[in-house]
């Protein structure tokens, strides 16, 4: 291969480092298989239900739980503290060293999940998990972009989503297998149903070992992180700032050591180096003024406006209601009549994959903006559709092919464009000197409402029933589609100072 060119060390830094999007989406799928375990069984955690489905073996899985509710989208409210905390920790000790911080909470949680037994204790557990997410979104996002060539920058930056779909199917197919055959006494779980009179044996997800498996996911990866260089980008931008000239020096070092690691050893990486060292980044012309000369503000056009683009992104993305489907992928089958859910479930993530696997090859040919347009006005159809299915099991007439159809059309044109293009555009659009904040703004914003549709999602699907609850998920993605239409700009093809230029004329103009 052409020493110049040879990004082996991108390409599999890349890989590890979504370890951590792959943690996104363990962590995500984890309450489908685990759920039920956690209702009732002889490791049940929750007390509170008083309502209850019979499953197909004879088991029970809870109807509405507060407690479950909650134990469920507390890892959004970790999760959106983690990402405000993502960015400026990335900036602080570098974008490695952010990743592989990120880990600790995740691994501590995982590994505090598996063992204890209180209540309590377990909601402080998944606060962790989905602290060290929150975390790792908005520190992967600005690793990836640093350390990818030019020619690889899309593909590498969509693995952060393709690597959080392969976790979801990861954690369904071992919840599935992961199992335990018991015998589950009527004494076994305070709060069992009434009629659940004699001794059922049955299998349950074994939820505890599942835990370890995320435990050891997370260590992978902070281990991993240590054999790769700091990212070129961040080692220029301390050389920048650093008046020590013999540290500027170690610096300047480090960043040909990184330009080699990840572009190829006959990389001319001086004349990259000398090139922004000549001519800094408007990052850095940011970060630290020169001698005369104030910084911009953060609260001109070319923030603002990109900003709040970036911000109706992901209120649309999660209000669509992406995370709660997966979350109860498999309550939303039964209760939509489906006979097999967690064949279902499967399913939808091998979809989901697949369909991921799609974007990180078009999205550089096919542009932002039509695979996100496409996307948003698939996802509404989809949800129409499943809102149809529980129409017609209300009246009798189970159609359970409309069911699994619509969800997988839902789960299918989420993964076109929804899924991965927002955190591409996040990176994309926001100006340089607002990316670290920006992006753990966004990011955060993101877990915040993902916080709030959880939560509200087993009590919408209650009152509302299928038919409502669909139905607002379909006009949410509606007025995304316009949205997009009307306010997002393309970004193929264009230069990070030319997609500026778009919010910001003057300096276009200059």
């Amino acid at each position: 291969s052409d020493p110049a060119n040879n990004p082996t060390g991108a390409i599999v830094a890349a890989i590890v480092a979504t370890l951590g999007s792959f943690m996104f989406g363990f962590n995500l799928g984890f309450t489908s298989p685990a759920l039920p375990s956690l209702e009732w069984g002889t490791d049940a955690v929750f007390t509170d239900c008083t309502e209850w489905n019979v499953g197909a073996d004879g088991g029970y899985t809870c109807k509405e739980s507060v407690q479950g509710a909650f134990w469920s989208a507390i890892i959004n409210f970790g999760a959106m503290a983690g990402a405000f905390t993502g960015g400026p920790v990335a900036d602080a000790i570098g974008r490695k060293y952010a990743v592989i911080l990120s880990g600790v909470p995740l691994a501590v949680g995982w590994l505090w999940l598996a063992l204890d037994t209180v209540y309590l204790n377990l909601l402080v557990a998944r606060f962790l998990t989905g602290f060290g997410m929150g975390m790792v979104t908005p520190s992967i996002n600005v690793f990836i972009p640093e350390i990818s060539p030019k020619s690889l920058r899309g593909t590498l930056g969509s693995m952060f989503q393709l690597n959080l779909t392969i976790g979801i199917l990861v954690v369904y197919v071992l919840g599935d297998h992961l199992t335990t055959s018991v015998t589950v006494a009527p004494s076994s779980n305070p709060t069992n149903p009434t009629n659940y009179k004699t001794a059922l044996a049955h299998s349950e997800c074994n939820w505890r070992l599942l835990a370890m498996v995320g435990c050891g996911v997370s260590v992978l990866m902070m281990v991993g992180m240590l054999f790769f260089p700091e990212s070129p980008d961040y080692l220029i931008s301390m050389a920048q700032k650093c008046k020590d000239e013999e540290k500027k020096q170690r610096y300047e070092a480090s960043a040909i050591y990184s330009l080699h690691f990840y572009r190829g050893a006959g990389y001319d990486a001086r004349k990259e180096l000398e090139s922004d060292v000549k001519v800094p980044s408007d990052r850095e012309m940011i970060m630290v003024p020169e001698e005369g000369r104030e910084a911009q503000p953060c609260c001109e056009r070319g923030v603002v406006v990109p900003m709040l683009i970036m911000l109706v992104l992901h209120a649309v993305q999660q209000f669509s209601g992406i995370n709660a489907v997966i979350f109860f992928c498999q309550e939303i089958f039964t209760d939509a009549g489906v006979s097999d859910p967690v064949i279902a479930s499967l399913v939808v993530a091998v979809v989901q994959v697949i369909f991921t696997v799609i974007t990180t090859g078009t999205i550089d040919m096919a542009g932002r903006r039509v695979l996100l347009t496409i996307s948003l006005a698939g996802m509404a159809v989809s949800c129409v559709g499943m809102s149809a299915a529980f129409h017609y099991k209300e009246v009798g007439e189970r159609k359970d092919w409309l069911a699994v159809s619509s969800l997988l059309g839902y789960i299918s044109f989420f993964s076109l464009g929804a899924g991965a293009i927002v955190w591409v555009l996040m990176g994309e659009l926001l100006p340089l000197r607002a990316r670290g904040i920006g992006s753990s703004i966004a990011s955060g914003f993101n877990w915040s409402c993902s916080f709030v549709v959880t939560f509200f999602f087993s009590m919408m699907l209650t009152r509302l029933q299928g038919i409502g609850t669909f139905m607002v998920y379909a006009g949410v993605c509606a007025f995304g589609a316009i949205f997009v239409l009307l306010a997002v700009p393309e970004t193929k093809g264009l230069d990070l100072a030319a997609i500026e230029g778009l919010f910001a004329p003057s300096l276009k103009e200059d």
